[in-house]
């Protein structure tokens, strides 16, 4: 028993699990290179909890009206990027010409704010994602949020909500709030991403570590919408980790398979006119 365990179980097991036929899973298997699963010793290809997981999740997405080959590459998108982890990796990395910059936290919330102000005052169904390191920054942004999320296609913070005696993590809540587990790199990190039809922006940084002054936060700052989307895919893949389910219409923003439009120079420019209006101590 230790031994099937350890191993995982065949693809006849995964069917049952998922409804889906053994000669159906075959043939995506054929066709798309999904479920992969992992080859056991004995040569056999064995799946686990975590395929039974991707399978659902495929067929939640495909039964949304979505096309199978794009259901499966946007499952296998998100479980990619919650591997990364990191939501400023995965936007630097699309922005890889753009240096860093090294802001305090003044200058990160007017940046933060110019983004949710824009989505505020857009009216959109966007995708609107936070990493708050600590609950009790979130709680501060609390009422921004909310209403955030009350007209958002969908909204999620994540942060380390133990010890936050007024704010647990909420799988129900809107916007769901999600703990992080002890070992994220986003427990160190600072996000917001927004994801619409014809805006995109993100705000994303990393704490430097110091043992004095203020936090220095190493941070990119972009309407550019691949690194929008790349760190939205991590945040949205950590909080489907936690049992979440991200709905379809904010499925359809944050895996769509044809380009969608780049955030236009007006809107850019306005978003980071808000952020110099609030920097200005007038």
């Amino acid at each position: 028993m230790a031994n099937e365990v350890a191993e995982g179980f065949s693809i006849g097991v995964l069917a049952a699990r998922t409804g889906v036929t053994p000669g159906v899973l075959r043939t995506w298997e054929n066709r798309f290179g999904f479920p992969r699963g992992e080859r056991a010793t004995s040569g056999h290809r064995r799946f686990s909890d975590a395929d039974v997981a991707l399978v659902r999740q495929v067929l939640e997405v495909r039964d949304s009206g979505l096309p199978l080959q794009v259901a499966i590459d946007s499952v296998v998108r998100a479980q990619e990027a919650g591997e990364e982890r990191s939501a400023f990796a995965a936007a630097a990395e699309v922005v890889a010409g753009v240096r860093p910059l090294r802001l305090h936290r003044r200058a990160l919330i007017a940046a933060s704010h110019a983004v949710e102000d824009e989505c505020l005052a857009r009216g959109d169904r966007s995708v609107v994602l936070g990493a708050f390191q600590l609950g009790h920054r979130y709680a501060s942004s609390r009422h921004r949020w909310e209403e955030l999320g009350r007209t958002a296609a969908w909204a999620a913070v994540v942060a380390d909500f133990t010890g936050d005696a007024d704010l647990d993590a909420d799988l129900a809540a809107s916007p769901v709030r999600c703990q992080l587990p002890g070992d994220s790199p986003l427990r160190r990190e600072w996000a917001v991403v927004c994801l619409g039809e014809s805006y995109a922006a993100v705000v994303a940084a990393w704490e430097v570590p110091s043992a004095q002054g203020p936090p220095t936060y190493e941070a990119v700052i972009s309407t550019h919408r691949g690194a929008a989307t790349a760190a939205g895919r991590v945040l949205a893949g950590v909080v489907r980790a936690a049992g979440a389910e991200v709905p379809p219409a904010a499925a359809r923003l944050l895996d769509a398979a044809a380009p969608m439009p780049a955030t236009s120079a007006v809107d850019a420019d306005r978003t980071w006119l808000r952020a110099l209006a609030e920097l200005d101590p007038r």
